[in-house]
């Protein structure tokens, strides 16, 4: 009871306020943090897209030469005959 009557108004609000303003750090640097983890992902995500599009092009350009060889091959067949 002798150290409730010691504690003022002002001294509560000081520790409101630094309460708050704790908070608002600890916001503002989780922010940051999901920001660059954000920044980072993009980047790695970017990348893979492009690694996959290229497989994907490259495959397809296989495929091609490979029925396009064929096509050749059996032309050249028939000429031999």
């Amino acid at each position: 009871m002798a150290l409730a009557q010691h504690i003022n108004i002002q001294d509560a609000k000081k520790v409101n306020d630094y309460f708050l303003w704790k908070i608002l750090l600890l916001g503002t640097d989780f922010l940051k943090q999901l920001w660059w983890h954000t920044k980072a992902y993009t980047t790695v995500l970017g990348i893979m897209l492009l690694t996959f599009a290229s497989l994907g092009f490259l495959y397809i350009h296989y495929l091609s030469g490979k029925n396009l060889s064929r096509f050749i091959q059996h032309k050249t067949v028939l000429e031999q005959k």
